[in-house]
This record gives structure tokens, sequence and C-alpha cells, in this order.
């Protein structure tokens, strides 16, 4: 994942700034907190979740932890009533293109509705899915209200870059300068890193599956050559922080390292059992939507579908599936080879 800011701001305080935030899941609720934490005194925050039960959780959570802005923070039923607070932003944060689209489709259809001249709502969709979704919800929103804008930004960091409050954003903007300075605030709020991809919309998608197809491989290399050095019977915890100073060193070796008890205080999936975090399914995903992308540019990916085969393999197993990706270490570990070759996992079932 991202890490080396090209550039900083600054934030400075927006005057009645309404916000809302639509997907309060593992990022989402994390991401929005922040939001809310850094609302100036003018501003609101408006969100929404698919499950009523996951917005009161969040809404009773953040207020709980800082009352100080309990009364900024409004709970929404429905996608219609984001109409009735014109909000400047409406981010998203869900998890594939097929609920981007009809997220923004029947916000879209209501705002049509309710058509004000006044009002210019930007949607900025920070959901990892393919780059020709993302272009026909731009069309869609650019044709449907002209005033209104939709903007991939895409975020790289993981849950624990979304719970510190450090996601880098990737934006389809030229440069800086093209980036509304309002929109940087907000993402301010969220994040340390603005990076401008490109002019054309899609640009920032294109960096996200870029920069995750490189997680996802590199993450496999990790398991492989921690399994390695296991069979060799080394001291894994050692070979961790050897690695974690040599030029095997990596994200997924040392921020997300696969080995319990290396970095206790760092609160890593791996030392709970590798709970929480990026799960391995959803990089799966991004391994998907990457190769796909890679196909359509007529662009060959040297590992792009060894690694596809091996992530489809280790989501065969719900246990595996559904928890962070250095649980590949783990799945690696069950993986035996035959006599004739065949690599079998030991712990399917």
């Amino acid at each position: 994942m991202l890490r080396r800011s090209v550039r900083q701001f600054s934030t400075k305080p927006a005057l009645l700034t309404n916000y809302g935030f639509v997907g309060l899941g593992l990022m989402g609720q994390h991401m929005a907190r922040h939001i809310y934490n850094k609302l100036e005194p003018a501003d609101k925050l408006y969100v929404l979740d698919v499950n009523p039960q996951q917005t009161k959780k969040f809404v009773e959570n953040v207020t709980s932890q800082n009352a100080a802005n309990a009364d900024q923070l409004i709970p929404l039923d429905t996608l219609k009533d984001f109409t009735k607070v014109q909000p400047d932003f409406i981010s998203t944060m869900v998890p594939e293109g097929a609920h981007v689209k009809s997220v923004i489709t029947e916000l879209v259809g209501h705002f049509k509705e309710n058509y004000n001249p006044n009002i210019k709502t930007t949607f900025v969709d920070s959901s990892t899915i393919d780059i020709p979704t993302s272009r026909e919800v731009h069309e869609l929103v650019k044709e449907s209200i002209p005033e209104f804008d939709f903007i991939d930004a895409p975020v790289s960091g993981g849950v624990a870059g979304a719970r510190k409050g450090t996601l880098s954003f990737m934006l389809s903007r030229d440069t800086h300068a093209d980036i509304d300075p309002k929109l940087t605030i907000l993402l301010n709020k969220m994040g340390i890193n603005i990076f401008p991809c490109g002019a054309r919309h899609g640009t920032g998608l294109a960096a996200k599956l870029a920069n995750n197809y490189l997680l996802a491989i590199t993450n496999i290399a990790v398991a492989d050559s921690f399994q390695l050095a296991n069979s060799f019977g080394l001291n894994l915890q050692n070979y961790a922080k050897l690695v974690a100073v040599s030029t095997g060193k990596s994200w997924a070796s040392v921020d997300n390292c696969p080995i319990p008890g290396v970095y206790p205080d760092n609160n890593l999936p791996c030392d709970v059992n590798y709970e929480g975090g990026f799960v391995t399914k959803l990089t799966r995903k991004d391994v998907v939507l990457a190769v796909e992308s890679a196909k359509a540019n007529d662009r060959f990916l040297m590992l792009g579908d060894i690694g596809r085969y091996w992530y489809d393999k280790a989501c065969e197993r719900p246990d595996i599936a559904t928890r962070d990706l250095s649980v590949l270490f783990e799945f690696l570990g069950d993986l035996k080879q035959a006599e004739n070759g065949d690599v079998i996992d030991v712990k399917r079932k």
C-alpha cells in the first residue's frame, strides 16, 4: 500500500459544509468517524448504511467517545433523505461496483425529482471497483445533473489506515490545483496523502488497482518466504525482524507482518487470529479487477493469472477468505505437495 506522500495539505475551516457518508463497514465507519471528530462548528455529517443497525451502532459509538459534535451528526433512514439536507459532498464506501451504481443511480433519481439549481453535490467514491462501471456512473451523473460531479477517490492504507486516519487518496485529477479546496479539506479529515493521478475519470482507480495488485502478489511472496524459513526451522519472530531491515522488506512483511508476537504494540491482525484488517476475499477481488483491467488494456501481467489462481484457491476456504490477507501464511502452511506433483490442502474439507 502507498506510504510516501507527494504532498500534504494544511486544513482550513470551511463554513456551512454538509457532508454525507454512505457505507459504514470495516473502513467506512472509521473514515466517517474522523470526519465527525473534525467537524467545524457549522458543519453537519449525515450518515447511512444499508443495515439500519449499523447506522445506529455508528452513531452510538462515536458520540459516546466524543459528545462535543453530537448535535452535528444526523443518521438518515433512506437515500432520498439526502435531498432534504443539501450535502456538498456524499462519500461512498461500499463493497462492489454494482453497489456504487445502485446507490448513485438512486441518489441521482431523487435529486432530479427534487431539482434545485443552487445545489451542487459532489459524489466521492472511495470504493475499489472496476473502471468501466465507475466511468459509466460518472457519465450518468454528468448527463443527468451537469452541476453535480462524481469522482473516483479510492484509498490505500487498509483498515489500519482508516482507523488511524492515515489513508492515501488517489483522485482522477491532473494536478493538485484541479482539486476543489473543499474536497481537499474533506479528504484531509480522513487521511494524510492526496495523489492526483490523471485528468480522465478512472485514473484514481487505475492507480489503486496497480498498487493493490502489487500488494496482493507481495503478500503471497511474504507468506511463501516465511513458510520457507519455517521449513528450515528458523525462529520466525527473529526472521521477521531480520526481513524488516533487509532487502526483502515490504508492507506485507512489516506493517502487516503475518507472524504473531513480532510487533505486539501494533495491533496487527496476526495477533488476534488474523481477524479484522483487509480480508482475503477482498484482496482476491482486487486481483481479479487488476487482471481484467490489464487484459482490457492489452497488458500482460506476468504474475496476474498465478496470483489470481492462488487467491481463488485460498478463498475456497471460508476460514481463510474472511480473515486478513496475512492469513495466507497459515493457508500456505496447510499445503502439501504429493508425489505426483499435485498440491493438496490438508485442511480442505
